[in-house]
Formats: C-alpha cells, structure tokens, sequence
C-alpha cells in the first residue's frame, strides 16, 4: 500500500543509509518508528512517535510478526490516522518554524504536545 503524498519510509540516520527503512516521517517528523529487539529478534512498531518529541517514543507499541508485516500495519494506521496525524505535524512544523525565526521565542511559544 503506498503512502500518501508527504508522508515516507526513510531510516532511522541519514549515516545508515543500508539500513532498512523502519521509520514512517512527514515533513521530518517521524510518526511511526519500528525497531527490532535485541533478546528475539522481534519487531515492534511504536505509533504516534513524534507526541513525545525527541526524548523518546510517545504513544503505544505493537509487536509485529515480522518486518514487512510491521511495514504493512505502520502504513494501514498512518491511512486510518492521516488527518490527525497532518494536523500534529503542522503544528510541531510552526512551532520549530518560530524558534528558528527567533530563538528566544522558544522561551514564549508553548511547544506542541508539551515537549521539548
């Protein structure tokens, strides 16, 4: 199922090129984020990754049966949730747009979500 325009697979660090493509990102904010477990291999996909900012995943976690299942259920939710998820990504797009016009507004401008 392809993604809808805006939205794209990319990897986790543009320096890993050869990685597989694990993250679901608009406009550079990724919103789903699947990464495999170390103790069985397993994937996860953790949703709604960008309400928590940087520091970490923000919303809930599915386990996947394997990576192109994982990659076939991120793009089915992105498709339900892609309203939303426009809205979110358009507000985190204004918040960084004003910091980087003025970084002292960071101190006056309430981040999205309560982050950062």
């Amino acid at each position: 199922m392809p993604l809808p325009a805006d939205f794209y697979w990319t990897t986790r660090s543009a320096s890993l090129p050869t990685d597989p493509l694990t993250v679901i990102a608009c406009e550079g904010v990724w919103v789903v984020a699947l990464t495999q477990r170390v103790d069985d291999d397993s994937w996860v996909a953790t949703l709604d990754r960008h309400r928590d900012g940087l520091s970490g995943p923000g919303g809930s976690c599915r386990r996947c049966s394997s990576y192109e299942q994982g990659r076939a259920g991120a793009e089915l939710w992105e498709a339900r949730h892609e309203a939303r998820l426009r809205e979110e990504v358009a507000k985190i797009a204004a918040y960084r747009s004003a910091v980087r016009a003025n970084r002292l507004a960071k101190l006056h401008i309430l981040p999205p979500f309560g982050w950062e």
